[in-house]
């Protein structure tokens, strides 16, 4: 349809790359990239800097002196100017005691424009009058004059020499300007000439060839400061004549500065590109001696002019910018360029406008073009200059082309036609005339002019950096190649960033690396980076050679160069041979700021940009603030001290490497982007640039990963944050919608450190690339793609999941009717009298005791704070005490009986004390026997805690009083006695302080330590699954150490310093046999220990783990004690506290041990370490452990007095929270494709997996563990574990597997699933299992009342539970009978159970579709449809299912089981709330990776949508 000019070559570049596919299949080689097409330029971010209206310019741009800037006028005194160098240049020239002064009298002529008197008026200020009221008028040609001379009068070699110069070596004739010395009067009137004939305002002197490098031609280098003194003298007499004659139009001697008859930017040799006849330095050097010359004869303005070589100009301005510098004058500079052909470009290959950029930072008052051109030729050039110039515009061209003898044919009224279109467009501020031109001519320029406006200054905008090499570049106006506001700079050149360029450098070719050069350009980039910084190459010459070829290549030399090193000198050394405007890369504050500022200043002067790296005397910014802050720093000072342009600062806030696996590195990117908004809106006009690669610079050798990094880091610091430029490799960056969604998901995770496994995910999808990069080299299938990370799906919700949480009034409730009804212990334990528990009174050492503590109602008042025993809740009073304040749990006994043993003997004799004076075996050290043999020492600490601590409650002295613990002092028939007696003296301690102060009553916590045996920890370094006890036996220790405690008096129970959760689980197991024998509610607390900074426990459980672990037993209060001090604690009480439901205490060690074992943290220490879980509101009780001390405990309490009490967590929907060494929340989970889903690894399963059940068979339980380590890595939330076989003996092979799983981390950190067909396996592995279970299966087949004891079970050992749809008449098959079985089977559950309705999970079988049997048609349709209503009528429930079973019919093609699975699943998930299921994660699909035509084919399959299907 043509519908743009581009259509077919966009077509023909599309042909091209199909080309290039066919190709590169028949040679096996990778697919090329496919060609873009024209991209879309996104907005640039805008700052408020930004949206400045343009206001009318008043003066063209001021250079930065305070003399310019202040208008002051030259006094043109001279002989004041005595610089060293002015001075040393005067002492050496031809010319002596010369009158250098050109003052005049203050009221020579009145004092408003258009008068002026040197030394009152500003030269600037009256061009700027000037140059905005008329057309001013320069003069016309010097050598036309002369020649038209010569015409008339003999001018040969003896007139060119005159007297003075008589006997010279060589000819000069030809020598124009030494004829002001040599035939002045020639000179004066020509100059006359122009000022009366032609009108001129301005003329130039006749200088344009006095410098000591031109002049070398004819051995008059000596003679250049009198050849510019007299030029100038002459037209300083000629135009003050003429003045005086019309002080309305005074007239001004403007020095003529030539270009010389050598160039810095062009090689004299064909040979050799990078050869010069001359240096920048010897520029410098030529021209300031001219600018000395010129000033001292009497010029008001210096003008640059007839370039061809802008490197020449840009010395000439230096020289000039020294001059004024060490002067202290405001002298108006023009520069004039030459272009000398149609091509519109100088003869160094510039464009006009490259021109003006590279010139632009003298601050010159006009610009513009002569010489080469008639007026004609000039036109076009002349208006795409005027149309940039930001100062007045000039033209003075030729009278037209030469003829064939070289002279000039148009006439005054020709070449006054030809300038008519310059005036008609209003693109000139001053005319004149060049080669070809005289009075005359601009007699009838004058004239012409007189009847047009000038040109108008344009508007003063937002300043912009504007670059140059032979073509100019604004680069805020920059769109690259991919659409974004972006510069890009070449990396390719570097030696840092390119291996091949390197070695290219190393061997010094040259031409080769510019091929490299020109590749970057043509692949995008803007400008290019120039680095040959290395240790191994003499960098200053490497850096001069390079750039003086490069910009001898038109190719290379267009855009402009960054040249960059660490060394300065380098940089400046390359800086001398560019024409351009460069940028230079990098100074910083890191040298100080005196050497910053000498840096910064040079290049100003160099008209160069500049790269401010992050750096200052400390070293390199890092974070988001420190990059802020030195940025700014370094802003002020070159803005505001060095007066350096701001749009030409380029910051460099460190582009530092991600994805290194070190913390600190992880928000590198993130403070980057950040800090890049916040400079910009802090330093307004500058850019922000850095090295991208840097970012990248761990994913090395993988080009696809590093480019997609950068492509997502890029588009949000470019449009987010306003990044202007990088240095980056153009032909291999990707736009953000070039990445798959996929890797666009893991490159936002990595550069804004959004997920803690950002770069592990990272790593992963580099193996993966690096794999398909080996695979195509040889030739073989590419690997399966890793996901990474999906986006979530949302899961489905209904109606009970929308209830806002409530606030808590109570910590989570046991079940019991006690607890619920918060029913007060009568403490008349002589009424408990299950046969279990008077078995253990019976078995006894202590007879006849007194168990009973009631107290009489009226004891004291009936109200909070007071409590009577038997009258009061135990659990209302924690719950009011610990909503009310911060309560005070005790020390540490074991440090107050070592405290004890310090100040009085304390040896094996006391331990035995009378009663076991002739025990059989040493005692020393069994503290917990102390309650017997030495009552009063103990009753002494308790009393110590409770008087001087303060505490509210006290731990008995039975940490260790188990029968599993005694057997190392074979007392194990003491178990019952150590508690009881433990207890006995607490409680008379509690009363007696009770008593004294009722309303803070004492309480009695039986403290159940861990024993010295785990269940989770094998003792054997050969046998994992070797253990020294067993759950049964830890049950039955801990309710032998219970019944004694409560005997003893104890009013709460605390099973603490838990460092393996299976003992803990154990304890709490025990404690629930005793309550419901005998029906008390005693409240329960429970302590785990964390053993280092790991933040686990011994067994390796993480704190939240071990608290999901134990939270079905329904404890009042959780929390940490021992192994750490109250520092190192506090990460882990922080997440703990976060996620605790009920109250939560903290008892830490005083510090860490000391090297004797001691603990030196003093009491007001211990309580200033405190303060951070009182700030922060995490506790509900604290106390501590040990090194701690009655002392300890009182600087506690007097410090928690000052801060309120941790607030319970509001109550929401319930959810089933399982634990392995690390917890899961099941109703939070999103499976490895996004969808709300727990995927059960079904490989441990001997009916899921052939090759784990010939492991089982042959007994090879390492190779088996591996197969689990592969599923949680592919994926799996859980593992499956199923040994149930008729070949094996499957408790053994249950609890083996499991006591090796929960020793291996890479296994336990998941929970289980326990699956067999026979509850007493399961049972026997649920035993060895630290963490919180699934068990699978229970059902109602075996008939209401084994589903119920079975389900009881299990809730007392805290595991969730799978029910599958059976009952006492079969599987449930229909979507009916799944929903009916399912309901009923609820209801038993909850309502008879007591079973937590979010722990149980409905498996309403999953049954084979596609068997070709139309009665099995539907099966996937009724599970599916099934789902939804098992939910809406039975709250909280999850749902899973077997998902190989539905797709048995096609086992052996995995790839349409698992394309059937992905359909089921979907659908099953998002539009039911199906929540688990077992499956082979590795092998799941997601819907999308289906084919089209095969997703149809599965969704007719499992919906029954045909027939055929």
């Amino acid at each position: 349809f043509n519908k743009t000019p581009d259509a077919t070559e966009d077509m023909l570049q599309r042909t091209a790359y199909e080309r290039a596919c066919i190709d590169a299949r028949k040679k096996g080689l990778p697919l090329p990239r496919k060609p873009r097409g024209k991209p879309v330029n996104q907005p640039r971010l805008l700052f408020d800097y930004d949206n400045v209206d343009p206001k009318p310019a008043l003066e063209p741009p001021l250079p930065t002196s305070d003399a310019a800037i202040n208008h002051v006028p030259n006094p043109y005194v001279n002989s004041k100017l005595v610089h060293e160098k002015i001075l040393a240049i005067r002492a050496k020239a031809t010319i002596k005691d010369t009158c250098i002064d050109y003052a005049q009298p203050d009221d020579l002529y009145p004092k408003s424009y258009p008068y002026f008197v040197r030394g009152r008026d500003s030269m600037r200020e009256y061009i700027t009058s000037l140059f905005t009221k008329e057309i001013a008028l320069y003069d016309g040609a010097m050598g036309t004059m002369i020649q038209n001379y010569s015409k008339r009068n003999r001018l040969e070699e003896e007139e060119y020499r005159g007297d003075k110069f008589k006997d010279w070596s060589c000819n000069v004739k030809g020598n124009n300007d030494m004829l002001s010395i040599s035939q002045p009067k020639i000179i004066s009137d020509i100059y006359k000439g122009y000022l009366e004939v032609g009108g001129s305002h301005m003329i130039g002197t006749n200088t344009f060839s006095s410098t000591t490098i031109a002049m070398a031609d004819y051995e008059m280098e000596d003679y250049a400061y009198e050849l510019n003194y007299e030029g100038a003298r002459l037209a300083r007499i000629a135009c003050d004549e003429v003045t005086a004659a019309d002080p309305t139009k005074p007239r001004f001697v403007v020095g003529a500065i030539g270009p010389t008859n050598r160039t810095g930017s062009i090689s004299p040799s064909v040979e050799d590109p990078s050869a010069r006849n001359v240096t920048f330095d010897e520029l410098v050097e030529t021209y300031f001696e001219q600018v000395v010359g010129l000033i001292d004869g009497g010029s008001d303005i210096l003008n640059v002019e007839t370039i061809f070589d802008t490197l020449n100009a840009k010395a000439a301005l230096y020289a000039i910018g020294e001059f004024l510098e060490m002067s202290g004058l405001d002298i108006p500079v023009f520069v004039s360029g030459t272009l000398v052909d149609q091509s519109g470009r100088t003869l160094s290959g510039q464009t006009g406008e490259a021109f003006y950029a590279s010139i632009r930072h003298a601050k010159p008052m006009c610009v513009g073009l002569n010489c080469a051109l008639g007026a004609s030729h000039m036109v076009p050039f002349v208006k795409k200059l005027s149309g940039v110039v930001e100062c007045f515009m000039h033209v003075y061209s030729n009278a037209g082309l030469p003829n064939a003898m070289g002279g000039y044919d148009e006439s005054p009224s020709d070449m006054a036609e030809a300038y008519k279109v310059f005036f008609e467009n209003g693109w000139v501020n001053m005319v004149g005339g060049c080669c070809g031109s005289t009075p005359n001519h601009i007699a009838a320029i004058r004239e012409c002019a007189a009847q047009y406006q000038t040109r108008k200054l344009p508007d003063v905008g937002r300043p912009k950096m504007w670059l140059s090499g032979l073509e100019d570049l604004v680069v805020d106006d920059v769109h690259n190649h991919l659409g974004l506001p972006f510069l890009n700079v070449g990396e390719r050149c570097n030696i840092s960033g390119s291996i091949r360029f390197k070695k290219l450098m190393m061997k010094g070719d040259y031409g080769t690396a510019m091929d490299i050069a020109k590749k970057q350009v043509e692949d995008g980039a803007h400008v290019i980076d120039i680095n040959v910084d290395d240790g191994m190459l003499d960098g200053l010459a490497a850096m001069q050679k390079f750039v003086k070829i490069a910009v001898t290549e038109p190719e290379v030399a267009k855009v402009p160069f960054m040249l960059d090193a660490s060394k300065f000198d380098i940089v400046l050394a390359g800086l001398k041979w560019c024409q351009g405007k460069c940028i230079v890369n990098s100074i910083s504050l890191k040298v100080g700021e005196e050497l910053f500022i000498e840096h910064a200043t040079l290049l100003k002067k160099h008209g160069a940009a500049v790269v401010v790296m992050a750096f200052d005397e400390d070293g390199q910014a890092a974070t988001e603030s420190e990059k802020v802050r030195i940025c700014k720093r370094s802003y002020d000072v070159l803005v505001n001290k060095v007066k350096f342009p701001p749009e030409d600062i380029v910051f460099d806030p460190n582009v530092l490497t991600i994805g290194t696996g070190m913390e600190e590195h992880a928000n590198y990117g993130v403070d980057f982007i950040n800090a890049v908004k916040t400079i910009k809106e802090q330093c307004p006009y500058v850019k922000i640039s850095g090295g991208i690669s840097n970012l990248s610079f761990g994913f090395r050798g993988v080009m696809k990963i590093r480019e997609s990094i950068h492509a997502v880091f890029l588009h949000h610091a470019i449009l987010e944050s306003g990044m202007d430029v990088g240095i980056v490799n153009a032909h291999e960056m990707l736009a953000l919608d070039d990445l798959e969604p996929d890797m666009k998901v893991l490159c936002e995770n990595l550069v804004f450190n959004k997920t803690p496994d950002a770069t592990e995910d990272m790593l992963q999808r580099t193996a993966y690339e690096r794999a398909c990069i080996d695979a195509r080299k040889k030739g073989l299938p590419l690997p399966r793609k890793p996901r990474g990370k999906p986006v979530n799906q949302p899961r489905l919700l209904f109606d009970y999941d929308n209830v806002d949480p409530k606030p808590a009034l109570e910590p989570p409730l046991p079940t019991s009717d006690a607890a619920i009804n918060h029913v007060p212990n009568p403490y008349v334990n002589s009424k408990l009298v299950h046969e279990k528990i008077l078995a253990i009174r019976a078995k006894a050492t202590i007879k006849d005791t007194c168990i009973d503590y009631a107290q009489p109602d009226d004891l004291y008042p009936k109200s909070y704070p007071y409590f009577v025993r038997g009258r009061d809740s135990m659990r209302e009073y924690i719950t009011s005490l610990f909503t009310k304040e911060i309560a005070l749990y005790d020390g540490a006994m074991g440090t107050m009986i070592q405290n004890y043993s310090k100040r009085n003997r304390l040896e094996e004799e006391e331990y035995r004390g009378d009663k076991f004076k002739d025990w059989s075996c040493n005692v020393k050290g069994n503290n917990d026997m102390l309650s017997i043999s030495q009552p009063k020492i103990i009753s002494d600490i308790y009393k110590g805690y409770l008087e001087v601590g303060g505490s509210h409650m006290i731990g008995t002295n039975t940490f260790s009083s188990t029968t599993i613990a005694m057997a190392d002092y074979e007392m194990e028939d003491y178990a019952y006695e150590l508690n009881y007696e433990g207890a006995r003296l607490a409680r008379i301690a509690c009363d007696e302080v009770t008593a004294a102060d009722p309303t803070k009553p004492r309480f009695v916590v039986g403290a159940i330590g861990p024993t010295n045996r785990t269940g989770s920890i094998s003792p054997s370094v050969e046998d994992p699954s070797a253990r020294n006890v067993t759950f049964d036996e830890l049950v039955e220790t801990y309710f032998e150490q219970v019944v004694g405690l409560i005997d003893g008096g104890s009013d709460i129970l605390n099973v603490e310093t838990i460092f393996d959760t299976l003992n803990a689980k154990a304890a709490l197991y025990a404690i629930g046999e005793f309550l419901e024998m005998s029906g008390l509610d005693i409240p329960v607390f429970v302590s785990g220990t964390l053993v280092d900074q790991s933040g686990r426990t011994l067994s390796g459980q993480t704190g939240e783990a071990f608290y999901a672990s134990i939270r079905h037993a329904k404890p009042m209060c959780v929390g940490l004690n021992c192994a750490l001090g109250a520092s190192h604690m506090v990460p882990f009480v922080k997440k703990l506290s976060g996620v605790v439901e009920c109250f939560m205490h903290v008892y830490s060690n005083a510090g860490l041990p000391n090297a004797m074992g001691g603990y030196d943290e003093s009491p007001s220490d211990m309580a200033e370490a405190y303060k951070v879980f009182f700030e922060n509101g995490w506790v509900n009780m604290v106390g501590g452990c040990c090194g701690s001390t009655p002392n300890h405990i009182a600087a506690i309490r007097e410090c928690a007095a000052q801060y309120q009490t941790r607030k319970l967590p509001d109550v929401g929907r319930p959810k089933m929270w399982l634990s392995g060494l690390e917890d899961l929340v099941v109703d939070d989970v999103h499976n490895h494709l996004g969808l709300p889903f727990l995927n059960v690894g079904e490989r441990c399963n001997i009916s899921g997996s052939i090759r784990f059940k010939k492991l089982m068979m042959k007994g090879d339980y390492g190779t088996a563990m591996d197969i689990a380590k592969k599923q949680v890595e592919d994926g799996a939330h859980v593992i499956d574990i199923n040994v149930d076989d008729g070949m094996l003996d499957g408790l053994a092979a249950m609890q083996k597997f499991v006591k090796i799983a929960v020793t291996e981390p890479e296994v336990a950190k998941v929970p289980f699933m326990l699956d067999a067909s026979k509850f007493d396996i399961v049972l026997a592995g649920l035993k060895w299992c630290q963490g919180k279970c699934i068990v699978n299966s229970i059902s109602l087949k075996v008939g209401e009342e084994l589903f119920i004891e079975h389900a009881t079970l299990l809730k007392k050992h805290g595991a969730a539970v799978v029910v599958m749809a059976f009952d006492e008449d079969g599987q449930a098959a229909t979507e009916s009978e799944k929903v009916r079985i399912c309901k009923r089977s609820y209801d038993v559950l909850v309502n008879k159970v007591k079973f937590p309705p979010e722990d149980i999970v409905f498996d309403p079988n999953v049954l084979t579709i596609g068997t070709g049997m139309e009665e099995h048609a539907n099966y996937g349709v009724d599970f599916i449809n099934a789902v939804k209503t098992i939910k809406e009528q039975c709250p909280y429930v999850k749902i899973s299912g077997g998902i190989s079973n539905l797709s048995f019919g096609f086992r052996g093609v995995m790839k349409i089981r698992e394309s059937i699975h992905a359909v089921f699943l979907h659908h099953a998930i998002l539009e039911s709330g199906m929540d688990v299921g077992i499956v082979n994660a590795h092998e799941m699909l997601a819907l999308d990776d289906l084919e089209p035509d095969m997703k149809v084919l599965c969704e007719n399959l499992v919906f029954n949508k045909t027939p055929d299907a």
